[in-house]
């Protein structure tokens, strides 16, 4: 079927959504005090080496990712991953601001803060597979993830979390946010986008305009 203005219309809204689904999960994460997914350790550290927001560095890691993606794996970049490059980092900052703005402080137990940790965390691989799922161009750290699952015959799960623990030993060394959420973040992340994209496919996969 040609895919109409009004289908890539319907992509694109789709991609977006799962973006702030997954800018929400990784401010929740950053909130918890819990500690932070590897990742988001890593553009954490860096951006308090250059005293820069969190969201900020997360624009600028999206943008040398696309660029290595356009080497990688040109085939899974389009107009999608375009969207996750340039809103995903301001969409964190701005879940910051609606929290600041609201007066929320981080839960002081640790029951509270896992809780919100572990929350975070499944939104942000929820959000990734939303993303991905009408095939609309992945964001441009999933199009290397794809390049290298493909290459090496390995699910995206666990791939993920391979990525993830490679981001993690770095931004420790940066001063990220060291703590039981990055555990639960190192492989929590792989494995909420591999079971919430299988979901998803199998439950709406014919419903959603797919590709190009």
């Amino acid at each position: 079927m040609k895919n109409t203005i009004g289908r890539q219309l319907f992509q694109a809204l789709i991609v977006v959504f799962g973006t702030f689904v997954c800018g929400l999960g990784i401010q929740l994460e950053l909130f918890s005090g819990a500690g932070v997914d590897p990742l988001t350790m890593f553009e954490e550290g860096l951006g308090r080496t250059i005293s820069v927001q969190t969201g900020t560095v997360t624009l600028g890691v999206n943008i040398a990712m696309l660029l290595l993606a356009l080497v990688l794996n040109r085939r899974n970049i389009w107009i999608g991953s375009a969207i996750t490059v340039f809103l995903l980092g301001p969409s964190i900052n701005i879940f910051a601001g609606i929290m600041a703005e609201l007066g929320m402080v981080p839960p002081a137990g640790w029951a509270g803060k896992i809780a919100m940790n572990v929350a975070g965390v499944f939104l942000t691989g929820l959000g990734i597979a939303i993303y991905m799922l009408p095939d609309y161009g992945v964001g441009a750290m999933e199009a290397v993830m794809i390049f290298l699952s493909q290459k090496l015959h390995i699910p995206y799960g666990p791939t993920r979390i391979a990525m993830d623990c490679t981001w993690g030993v770095i931004g420790f060394f940066l001063g990220g946010t060291l703590g039981v959420g990055t555990v639960i973040g190192a492989f929590g992340i792989g494995a909420s986008l591999d079971l919430s994209f299988r979901l998803m496919k199998k439950w709406w996969g014919d419903k959603i305009p797919q590709g190009k």
